[in-house]
């Protein structure tokens, strides 16, 4: 009796987020699932120990529901919005720093470019695929670009937009500071977010395909692109370097 009357005493704000939490732990557990079977209200609502009530107070369905959820799983991911993940940014760090003389030069800057696109780019291919909030981005999107019905297709479609817009932007302040680092600016009638674009659709559609054929996608390619002479580079790392490299100019000296 005291347990039902606590469920009954439960603000909505509480009861959101608590409805969130559980299911936010449930996808990283076994995915989003595009019927979304594994998100049962009346299930989700007996783990959170929340009134029923209130729960469809807040959403009249599951699909309303999922469509909150789907924000939730990048606001509860501590890399949204930041950029790079903290081991992407260590290894552009140490990129920096190991080429912080050489970086004086033209030449210097044009070779420590190469090497931080070159390792941050192969660590992001594997790192973008443990995370749960980009799966779940990569399975709706997919699923809205084939014309499947999805339930709450359209809330879904601008939640998503929402989402990738953030990290656009996110990503664009990023681009803009290592073109400072690196002595670039863009070209003429394209700007950072054009860059940022571009970027994350190369990095997307790679993720699409290694997971069709790893062996192709996923494998290194030894090629030397300057003065370094010959290094292993991922085909992701390849194709973001001559976008980084078509999008942007030196700066005048």
């Amino acid at each position: 009796m005291q347990q039902a009357a606590s469920r009954s005493r439960r603000p909505a704000g509480e009861t959101r987020a608590l409805m969130l939490k559980v299911a936010v732990e449930r996808v990283h557990a076994e995915g989003l699932l595009l019927g979304y079977e594994n998100i049962e209200l009346e299930d989700l609502i007996r783990v959170a120990g929340v009134p029923r009530s209130t729960v469809f107070r807040i959403w009249p369905d599951r699909a309303a529901f999922v469509a909150d959820l789907v924000r939730a799983l990048f606001e509860a991911d501590p890399n949204f919005g930041t950029g790079f993940d903290p081991p992407t940014q260590s290894l552009l760090d140490e990129v920096l720093t190991a080429n912080a003389d050489a970086m004086r030069t033209v030449e210097g800057r044009e070779i420590a470019l190469r090497e931080a696109i070159r390792v941050t780019v192969a660590h992001n291919m594997g790192a973008v695929e443990t995370t749960a909030a980009w799966r779940v981005y990569r399975t709706m999107s997919a699923a809205l670009a084939s014309g499947d019905a999805v339930p709450g297709g359209e809330n879904i479609r601008v939640q998503l937009a929402e989402i990738v817009d953030r990290y656009v932007e996110r990503m664009a302040e990023v681009y803009r500071e290592l073109n400072g680092v690196f002595g670039l600016r863009m070209r003429d009638g394209l700007s950072e977010r054009d860059l940022a674009v571009a970027i994350v659709a190369v990095i997307d559609g790679m993720g699409d395909h290694q997971r069709i054929n790893p062996a192709r996608i996923g494998g290194s390619f030894d090629i030397a692109l300057g003065p370094e002479g010959t290094r292993e580079w991922h085909l992701a790392a390849l194709a973001v370097y001559g976008v980084y490299t078509a999008f942007t100019e030196k700066v005048a000296v």
